[in-house]
């Protein structure tokens, strides 16, 4: 029988091979993640009908003489080039680009398929929706995703609750203004909760706070507001209730004052003191005039006689006709003037202490109290700088008017807010709070907005406070409760490059809503100082309780939850198998794929580990090329007829050579 025949059939049986396999490329062109195949051919066995000769002597080398059987089927490979990309808009597909494969499960077979038409079933298993089949990846704990260890199902039940979170720390992150201006104080305006306001130099906020008015029959005394008091009982008390004491006592006529005065320094000695440089002025010289600690007592003199004191440093003694206020001389130095008897001489003494008598008024600056001296309620001198206790009968008692706001006047005219809590003087620098808000949520879930102040010091220094720049404050929240802060802070501190030295901050909060106490720690290490904006920021961890409400997969796969408490977290991650022979996997059926001998074991790690990208919202189309399926189809047609054309012609030889016969 002529071989040619047997050919022409390899030929048939080959094309027709590959026409099956464009078929099925053509059948598949709109398959989900299908990857198209090709064939190739290859000659088969030949027969040898002389072997090749080698070149000897005068003759030259011969080739083999041999006959092809006919071709077969050498391979039919599986192309796994990307497929484009089709955007569905559906948030649980997953096309995928590079060389991976999803890895899925049914029990405990593990299959591959580059189909990422997922969705959530029933229970919450992300899953093939056509097989059932899972997908596989690492679930998170509390929003920690861990990828070194194994694989498994992954699923996020509709209606998944998060439990809230209590603030632990907030972090401080952008930059403070280093060209914060600062302002110098001339006055500062204090309008109070009734409606008055008063122009003062000095400002304290605890002059304002925490008192009660006693009306009295001779005056109104601001005390404190414990120990309670009632109308038509004695009190007893002390005009200053703070640190400050009596400020200062007014001599009247009929109540006089005695004064402690030191001697400046171009005084060598009155009335020969060289000890102590001070002296007591006698209460039956001043008998007018209001006097405080740090003020001056001035006083002219009749020079009586001039003493040179040649074994004194050459000093001047001066006497004086006049000694009924106690001062009978001074010693200057030599050369300090030319003194003569009958000349004008005054004195200008620093005051350090004083005392008032019967009928004299004292008052402390920080309670704004004026008592005149009373012997009918068997009063005692009053000394500067020291608590003065006086008893009445209050007629009324109502409750001292506190501070509403504070305006700072600035030697330029202009008009700042100040902060309640702080203290300010003429003179002073006052430089603009920049306010923050930290979100702080209880052991119960609720939120409570408390506000921390950064305030500049000087240069490249920062103190922090809370509202009104008070380190306690107390906040009334939407429900009628009420939450206590507490800061404990140390001055934030620059270098002078504007990089973070030093400064730390934590929060303590007290509730009246039945959550238990927290601590916050402020972080301030990421806050800059330049010359700009201040943009500084807070943001803090802790959070309410929530349900998941949607998600979301991005480019690595991770699979982000959004709750209703606005908290997005990581819930898991979709796991990527990659092969060496990606081609070399064996096809099961419905786009999966397992691993062959020839395949190579998977490789499973995050996309990102494995240099591949995942497009959510949207699936890999096949990667049939239809035009050179097209192709192939007529090339492969016509091979088919050619080696049918073998057959043909090789059956007329034959009968040809049948006929030969007749």
């Amino acid at each position: 029988m002529m071989r040619s025949l047997y050919s022409g059939v390899s030929g048939l049986k080959g094309h027709q091979t590959r026409m099956d396999v464009v078929g099925n490329n053509i059948a598949n062109v709109n398959t989900t993640g299908f990857k198209s195949s090709r064939v190739t051919f290859a000659d088969t066995l030949l027969q040898t009908q002389a072997g090749a000769a080698a070149p000897s002597g005068n003759l030259g080398g011969t080739n083999p003489k041999q006959i092809g059987l006919g071709v077969g089927v050498a391979s039919i490979d599986t192309i796994f080039t990307d497929g484009s990309v089709q955007a569905t808009g559906k948030n649980t597909d997953l096309c995928l680009s590079g060389n991976g494969l999803f890895v899925v499960k049914k029990g405990s077979e593990t299959f591959y398929t580059r189909d990422g038409a997922f969705e959530f079933d029933a229970e919450g298993n992300y899953v093939l929706p056509g097989s059932g089949l899972k997908v596989q990846g690492w679930m998170s704990q509390d929003g920690v995703l861990n990828t070194t260890g194994a694989v498994g199902d992954i699923s996020i039940s509709a209606g998944k609750s998060m439990e809230s979170k209590a603030t632990s720390i907030a972090t401080y992150t952008n930059n403070l203004n280093a060209a914060t201006a600062g302002y110098e104080i001339s006055s500062i305006l204090v309008t109070k909760t009734d409606g008055t306001t008063e122009t003062v130099s000095s400002y304290n906020p605890q002059s304002y706070t925490g008192d009660l008015w006693l009306n009295c029959p001779d005056g109104k005394f601001l005390v404190p507001i414990n120990p309670a008091y009632n109308v038509g009982s004695t009190a007893t008390f002390s005009i200053c209730c703070r640190d400050s004491a009596i400020d200062s006592i007014t001599a009247n006529g009929t109540g006089q004052v005695t004064l402690d005065v030191n001697t400046p320094g171009q005084y060598v000695a009155i009335n020969d003191n060289r000890t102590s440089g001070s002296v007591t002025i006698p209460s039956s010289a001043i008998s007018s005039g209001t006097y405080s600690i740090g003020g001056t007592y001035n006083v002219n003199k009749t020079i009586s006689g001039v003493e040179h004191l040649a074994n004194d440093n050459n000093n001047i003694k001066l006497t004086f006709s006049d000694n009924s206020d106690g001062i009978s001389s001074v010693v200057v130095p030599d050369p300090y003037g030319k003194f003569a008897v009958g000349d004008s001489f005054s004195l200008s003494l620093k005051v350090t202490g004083g005392k008032a008598t019967t009928g004299a008024t004292v008052k402390d600056s920080e309670t704004g109290n004026v008592v005149t001296i009373s012997a009918a309620y068997g009063d005692v001198d009053a000394e500067l700088g020291k608590d003065y206790t006086i008893t009445r009968t209050p007629e009324a008692i109502t409750n001292a008017p506190g501070v509403k706001s504070v305006t700072i006047n600035t030697a330029d005219g202009t008009s700042l807010a100040g902060l309640v809590n702080s203290k300010y003087s003429s003179g002073g620098t006052f430089y603009p709070s920049v306010t923050t808000t930290v979100t702080v949520y209880d052991s119960l879930g609720s939120s409570h907005n408390v506000p921390v102040l950064f305030t500049k010091t000087g240069d490249n220094e920062w103190a922090l406070s809370l509202k009104g720049g008070s380190d306690s404050c107390t906040i009334t929240e939407s429900d009628g409760t009420t939450t206590t802060v507490n800061l404990s802070s140390k001055d934030l501190k620059f270098s002078s490059d504007g990089k973070y030295i030093s400064g730390s901050g934590n929060l303590t909060l007290n509730y009246t809503n039945g959550a238990a106490e927290s601590k916050v720690a402020l972080n301030l290490a990421a806050i800059t100082q330049f010359a700009g904006n201040s943009t500084i920021n807070a943001s803090a961890d802790g959070h309410a309780a929530g349900t998941l409400s949607s998600v979301s997969v991005d480019s690595s796969g991770i699979i982000t939850g959004t709750y209703t408490n606005g908290v997005k977290q990581a819930e898991a991650q979709v796991a990527i198998a990659q092969f060496t022979n990606a081609a070399g996997l064996t096809k099961t059926g419905t786009s999966l794929y397992q691993e062959s001998n020839n395949s190579g074991t998977a490789n499973v790690k995050t996309a990102t580990d494995l240099g591949v990208t995942i497009t959510p919202s949207a699936l890999e189309m096949s990667n049939v090329d239809i035009a050179n399926e097209f192709s192939d189809m007529i090339v492969t047609q016509r091979g088919f007829q050619s080696n049918s054309k073998i057959i043909t012609v090789s059956d007329e030889m034959l009968e040809t050579m049948i006929n030969m016969k007749r």
